[in-house]
């Protein structure tokens, strides 16, 4: 049967063993993302016989039974982040070449498809605003290198047939373009839509919502020059649409998500509510954040709401509590009393996993306190 023959592809290919001379990574391909230079990551590919190669020069086709993508957690809205995830090549934790080369250097051989080491290492996707946790990649997305919409091989990407305007600057414009093709869709930015005359047809038009008022003072002009060319009921969304398509592997609706619409009439009232804001790094409602409460206290919650203050006063953040069980643990319950704090008390986002998922993790921090990976603690029905 055509099952049968699916199953019986897997088993031969997860039995795929490299000679030993090779190496175990000889063969594949390996992109990365905020690792720090001193793991010197392209000296252990390169040792352990891979192929270390940019980001922007793989596709679906190329990428698929070949590329892997090494990273940290905290790199999950790095565009190379979501480009793998685009890719659906398998995501492990760039500690993965360390214990694959102990393996290797202890019995003179180990398999690339060491699904125990899998387990172990493989990457969140992101974080799931549908769930309100951070899924792990899962097996048998990456044993087949599915990309969103896919499932064992078939299937079509989450924007396959869609036309999709992107107004983004020129430092984002490039990867969101791969990113976006990557799952299916044609997409046109200013340059393309200058060469032809009038209006286009297009699904929809993404903008990075931090980029516009009232986080800036006026809108970009690559941003007015490409509305001139897109209809009026085209939906205006933010890139976060997109990830979070790309994070539930599903197209989610072009309308009707007030969270995803951008709008861009804005008023000039003192105070907005918005749904991201952009610090060091970028925050959404729904994030789950560390932020200090006085100089000694660090406390972890769900982002409800952003409030942004205009003459220059940033933002203030609206902070579901998770009230700290005991060890790695987070009590995840919607009644839990809400702060609000001022943007500046950001101290980064923290990672919550399901509890399915957090005890298989090769990545834990030793210590507790110093952990921002969390186990998700429901509160049992009779308490609530």
């Amino acid at each position: 049967s055509q099952t049968q023959g699916v199953e019986d592809n897997r088993k031969t290919y997860n039995r795929r063993s490299p000679g030993q001379k090779n190496g175990p990574l000889s063969g594949y391909s390996f992109f990365f993302s905020g690792i720090d230079s001193t793991f010197l990551i392209e000296e252990k590919i390169k040792r352990l016989g891979g192929k270390p190669v940019p980001h922007n020069s793989l596709t679906v086709r190329k990428a698929n039974n070949n590329a892997f993508f090494l990273s940290d957690y905290r790199s999950w809205r790095k565009t190379k982040y979501i480009y793998a995830a685009a890719l659906g090549t398998p995501m492990l934790h760039y500690r993965w070449l360390v214990e694959l080369e102990q393996e290797f250097k202890e019995k003179g051989e180990v398999r690339i498809f060491n699904s125990k080491l899998y387990i172990k290492y493989r990457l969140p996707v992101g974080l799931d605003l549908s769930r309100g946790i951070y899924p792990l990649q899962r097996a048998s997305h990456a044993r087949f290198w599915d990309p969103p919409g896919f499932m064992k091989g078939k299937g079509d990407t989450v924007f396959h047939g869609m036309t999709i305007a992107l107004a983004l600057d020129q430092k984002q414009d490039t990867d969101w373009k791969m990113i976006l093709r990557a799952c299916g869709a044609t997409v046109k930015t200013l340059s393309d839509v200058q060469k032809g005359k009038g209006k286009i047809n297009v699904d929809c038009c993404l903008f990075a919502s931090t980029s516009l008022p009232p986080h800036v003072i006026s809108t970009p002009a690559y941003v007015s020059k490409l509305m001139q060319y897109i209809n009026d009921d085209v939906p205006l969304l933010d890139l976060a649409w997109a990830h979070q398509s790309i994070i539930q592997r599903k197209c989610l609706p072009l309308v009707g998500e007030n969270r995803y619409s951008v709008s861009l009439d804005h008023s000039l009232s003192n105070k907005c509510q918005v749904f991201s804001i952009k610090k060091d790094r970028r925050y959404e409602v729904g994030d789950l954040v560390q932020f200090s409460r006085g100089p000694k206290t660090t406390s972890r919650g769900r982002v409800v709401g952003i409030v942004s203050e205009r003459q220059g006063k940033g933002c203030k953040l609206e902070i579901q509590l998770l009230e700290s069980n005991k060890g790695f643990e987070l009590v995840d319950c919607p009644s839990t009393a809400r702060i609000v704090v001022d943007e500046s008390s950001l101290q980064g986002n923290i990672l919550m996993l399901g509890t399915k998922d957090f005890y298989k993790l090769g990545y834990l921090p030793k210590n507790s306190d110093k952990s921002d990976i969390f186990d998700q603690v429901l509160p049992k029905e009779s308490q609530m």
